[in-house]
């Protein structure tokens, strides 16, 4: 029986192998705590804290892996600067033949949101986020029943976060049920190349 954590497994097919065929032994715990990015394609771990690839190699010397010297790691930004941009675009994207709705239950349902108010100190950042989103497009001012008031609050960096307490709405809102990709299935696609 073997026993980890909360998991119980009774029987279970093992391969055994001696430690001393090993120079180095990495456990799940210490391939996380340095962020090491598993290339299945190349038989490779990648440790980019230390700029290290282990290679497992079947003709190498070594029982079973090998280091080699520092390879280059891609640099991303560059390569996706469309997607990674230094700063958001003042202008909306095209219109796509896609678009997202968002549709409500009751329409004639009107509610009642709760105001907010600003503070007096964050109001002059906040003038000057709202003229920003509005010059770009993609804040306009309009008059909707039920609409809910917008508020910020100040990030520790100096700049300020907009908010909109959309509960009460999102109560009137029908359920998007589709679902998200899982983050790490997309993380290892882009691992993997």
């Amino acid at each position: 029986m073997i026993q980890l954590g909360k998991t119980r497994v009774d029987k279970v097919r093992m391969l055994v192998t001696p430690v001393s065929d090993y120079n180095i032994l990495i456990s799940m715990d210490d391939l996380i705590s340095l962020g090491a990015v598993i290339d299945f394609q190349k038989n490779s771990i990648y440790f980019s804290k230390y700029e290290v690839r282990v290679t497992c190699d079947g003709k190498s010397s070594e029982s079973r892996s090998a280091m080699t010297k520092p390879q280059e790691v891609l640099d991303f930004l560059a390569m996706f600067s469309k997607v990674f941009v230094k700063e958001v675009h003042e202008e909306l994207p095209p219109a796509r033949k896609l678009m997202h709705r968002i549709s409500i239950i009751d329409p004639t349902k009107l509610l009642k949101t709760p105001t907010f108010k600003v503070p007096q100190a964050l109001m002059t950042k906040y003038k000057a986020w709202i003229n920003k989103q509005m010059n770009a497009g993609t804040l306009h001012r309009t008059s909707v029943p039920g609409g809910a008031s917008m508020f910020v609050e100040a990030k520790s960096d100096g700049r300020i976060r907009p908010l909109v307490d959309l509960r009460f709405r999102n109560d009137n809102t029908e359920a998007d049920q589709t679902q998200i990709p899982e983050q790490s299935t997309i993380l290892n696609a882009v691992a993997r190349g």
